[in-house]
This record gives C-alpha cells, sequence and structure tokens, in this order.
C-alpha cells in the first residue's frame, strides 16, 4: 500500500492544481471588446486619412494638384466601407444650404444628394498612383442637386455604364458620399465636392421611381448560379419591391404577358415589370441569414414561388417574392393558379434532382442536375381561387334547367303534332276521300236538246 501513495499524492496535487486553475478562469473577467466605430471620420483616420489629410481641401476654389494626395487616399478608404456602415452613417437632413454655411462642420462626413447627372468624365491617374492605391480610374461626375438644381461635383468609383462618358447627361440620380470640401468661391455659388463609392442611377421607370439603383444590373455575374456579385442588386430590387403596393404593380401590368421572351431574349429584359399568370407548382419559404441584409433592408425572409404558363412549354419560371396572400399553400407540391407581377432579374439555373426514369443512362438517375429558369422578384402573387362548388345552387340550377328543358320539349312536340294534323288534312284526306258525282254540267246534257219519241 505504501508504494501507491507517492502516485495517490501526484493524482490529488494535479486534481487541487486544476480546481484552483478553474476558481481563476472563473473569476477572470472576460477580455475588453473593442469600441465600435463610431462614424465616417473615424473610419478614415483607420484607412489613413485623418485630419491632416482633410486639412489640405481648401475651399472656395476647383480641386488642385495640392489637394489630389487627399482625393486618392479618400478614394482608397471609401471603398473599403461596408454597404452596411454607408446606409447607417449617410445623413439624408444637410442640404446644399447647410454644406455653404459650414462647410467645416461636415467634412468628412456621408452625406446623401439628389438630382440629375448632367456629364460624367474619366479620371486616370499616374501609374504610381494606381500601383500605392490600386486605383486604375475614377469618374467625375458633375450633378445638378436639390430643389434648386446647385451644381455639385462627385468623385465616384462607379457610374451605370449606360451613361456616355464625356456626353450631355440629364438622368435622375443620388450619390452617398464623402463631402471634403466647396468648390465655389462664394457661399452664393456653394459647388459641394464628395467622393463616393457609386453613383445610383434612377431612370424614369417604375424601379426608378422606387429608387432602385438600376446600375447595379452592372455587376451580375453572367454565371447561372447565384453568386456575390448578384448580392447587392437582388436584394436591393427584393426592397424596392417591397416599398411598391400588389395592386399598383398589377394597375400597372394589364393584359397577358408571354414568358417566351424571357427565355429567348434574357439580356433585354433586365429590370422590366412584367406580370404573368400560369400555375403555381413549388412554393418554399427562404431564410436570410446575412445580418447586414437584415439591419438595412429588414429582410430576413422570403418566398421562392415556381410556376409555369401556358406558353412556357412546361419549363419553369421562378418568382421570388416577400408576401404571400393569407392561407396560401407552401410545398413542394402545389397547385395554384396565380398571377405575379416582378421585375425580371437574372436566367438562373438552380439544383434539381432527375428523377427515374428522365435520364437515358440508369446510373445517371437521382443525380442532382442545373436547371435554367428565368428569375424575376415581385411582391406578392395573386391568388386565383375557384369559385367554392355550392350544392344548394347547383341543385336549384338543376331543376330549373330541367323544367326549362322539358316545357322547351313539350313545345317543340307540341309544334310538331299540329303540323302533323294540318300535312294530314290537306294531303291524306284529300287523297283517300270518294269522289264526288258529276254534275249535269260535267255530262252535257243542256246541249242535247228535248228527247225524241218515234
Amino acid at each position: 500500500m505504501l508504494k501507491f501513495l507517492p502516485t495517490i499524492a501526484l493524482a490529488a496535487s494535479a486534481w487541487l492544481f486544476s480546481v484552483a486553475v478553474a476558481r481563476c478562469a472563473d473569476k477572470a473577467e472576460p477580455p475588453p471588446q473593442p469600441r465600435p466605430i463610431s462614424g465616417s471620420r473615424e473610419m478614415l483616420q483607420l484607412y489613413g486619412v485623418d485630419e491632416s489629410y482633410l486639412r489640405k481641401f481648401i475651399n472656395g476654389a476647383p480641386l488642385g494638384p495640392d489637394e489630389e494626395e487627399s482625393l486618392w487616399r479618400t478614394l482608397f478608404a471609401v471603398r473599403r466601407f461596408a454597404l452596411v456602415d454607408i446606409d447607417r452613417w449617410t445623413r439624408n437632413d444637410v442640404d446644399v444650404k447647410q454644406l455653404a454655411a459650414d462647410p467645416d462642420k461636415y467634412r468628412g462626413e456621408l452625406i446623401e444628394l439628389s438630382g440629375r447627372v448632367k456629364k460624367v468624365e474619366i479620371e486616370t491617374p499616374l501609374e504610381e498612383v494606381v500601383d500605392r492605391f490600386n486605383l486604375a480610374k475614377f469618374y467625375r461626375c458633375e450633378l445638378a442637386v436639390g430643389e434648386e438644381q446647385s451644381p455639385a461635383t462627385v468623385y465616384a468609383l462607379a457610374v451605370p455604364k449606360a451613361w456616355k462618358i464625356g456626353k450631355p447627361l440629364d438622368e435622375r440620380c443620388a450619390v452617398k458620399g464623402l463631402f471634403v470640401k466647396l468648390a465655389g468661391e462664394d457661399a452664393a455659388a456653394a459647388d459641394p465636392v464628395l467622393v463616393a463609392q457609386r453613383v445610383a442611377w434612377y431612370p424614369e421607370t417604375v424601379l426608378g421611381d422606387l429608387k432602385m439603383d438600376i446600375g447595379l444590373y452592372d455587376e451580375i455575374s453572367p454565371r447561372a448560379e447565384l453568386g456575390a456579385r448578384d448580392r447587392e442588386c437582388f436584394y436591393q430590387l427584393l426592397a424596392a419591391a417591397g416599398r411598391a403596393g400588389t395592386q399598383e404593380l398589377l394597375r400597372r401590368t394589364p393584359g397577358q404577358y408571354s414568358a417566351v421572351p424571357l427565355f429567348n431574349e434574357p439580356e433585354k429584359q433586365r429590370g422590366k415589370l412584367i406580370a404573368l399568370e400560369g400555375t403555381a407548382r413549388q412554393c418554399l419559404m427562404r431564410r436570410v441569414e446575412d445580418p447586414d441584409i437584415v439591419a438595412r433592408f429588414g429582410i430576413d425572409q422570403y418566398y421562392e414561388i415556381e410556376m409555369d404558363t401556358v406558353d412556357s412549354q412546361n419549363n419553369p419560371i421562378v418568382f421570388c417574392v416577400r408576401d404571400l396572400p393569407p392561407g396560401f399553400p407552401q410545398g413542394e407540391r402545389i397547385f395554384e393558379t396565380v398571377r405575379i407581377p416582378g421585375f425580371y432579374f437574372k436566367k438562373w439555373g438552380y439544383r434539381v434532382q432527375a428523377p427515374p426514369g428522365a435520364a437515358d443512362d440508369a446510373e445517371q438517375e437521382g443525380l442532382v442536375r442545373r436547371q435554367l429558369a428565368p428569375l424575376l422578384v415581385g411582391r406578392q402573387p395573386r391568388w386565383i381561387k375557384p369559385e367554392p362548388f355550392n350544392s344548394g345552387k347547383a341543385s336549384t340550377t338543376f331543376i330549373g334547367l330541367f323544367v326549362v328543358g322539358t316545357f322547351v320539349l313539350w313545345l317543340i312536340v307540341w309544334r310538331l303534332g299540329r303540323s302533323d294534323d294540318r300535312f294530314h288534312k290537306r294531303v291524306v284526306r284529300k287523297a283517300i276521300a270518294e269522289p264526288e258525282p258529276p254534275s249535269l254540267n260535267d255530262l252535257g246534257l243542256e246541249d242535247a236538246g228535248p228527247p225524241r219519241f218515234d
């Protein structure tokens, strides 16, 4: 027994040591969490644009050579701003007059301005600038903003491809950018200068009226699957559809639409509002797991409806919608008549499992394959329900039809009977009647003279 005492003592010491460590760990305070970034100015400092660089922007003059370093650094920094931070920090309560009154107060702040773009030019830095800031090119945009159509200049990393460079433009737009200076010589001719990731384009269409940046369609991936490049456009489109009323979208899409162009000419359909009527075969809810999408748009789920139309030749068409009508069924096998207005997004290849017998090779059965389908985004389907069967109404209708049918049949028989009777009197009776005796006139007795007696 004594020979085991050292081992027992060692095990006891190890146990006591582990208990002591655990108690110390319980008493230890958790490491402090980093303080969240308060705003755009602090974010600029993290990317090397501190107050010294912001002060190099001089008010009352166009952008000069001494300010180019600060401009390049700001463009490099704004590219790395998260979209959720831009939406959170952007101020939409500041107009041009406020900027002109106190430009230093708002320098480095994210400001939203709306108006019309008048001209776009490409700026190409020197090769050393390209290498330092990964800045091959950027765009200088001349805008007319606010109700007064005040001039403003925006240096942006991206603009819509449809805008002609160096040509006069007049397109509705908006920008969320960092205010850096006033280029006007005095407050009466204030010319705000902003630095932004992109200038949003709101054309004179339904989507433009819903404040959907159509320029995001330029970033959509040509690949069939949904990828990171499609993410921003898809969710902005889903958010725009949520801002529209279902009845308003249906009012703007009267008549019948063909599904054929969606398959044959997908590039020409981007952003178009159409309404398709057909049979919904599947309706599944999709959860949104991205916290930034939930924070920016309030979208935590949407519904994916697979349908076919009369002219889709059994090829599926997929609608992603924000809401469903009350009581609308969900599942992989439904059969409901619907009419859905939506905006065309892209041709999407989703994965389906080949059913038994569908493949030529037995080894290919059950394998996952990719099915191409037009993908549209809408607000809510219109559920076209069949009229419920009313047995009492049906019985009453049947009895009424039976009485009317009986009366019509009796009328036909009666009319036919009268016709037969007239025919019998006119033809048959005349044919079988006995001949009348001839009259004296017919026998010629008047001309024979008096009888003779010999």
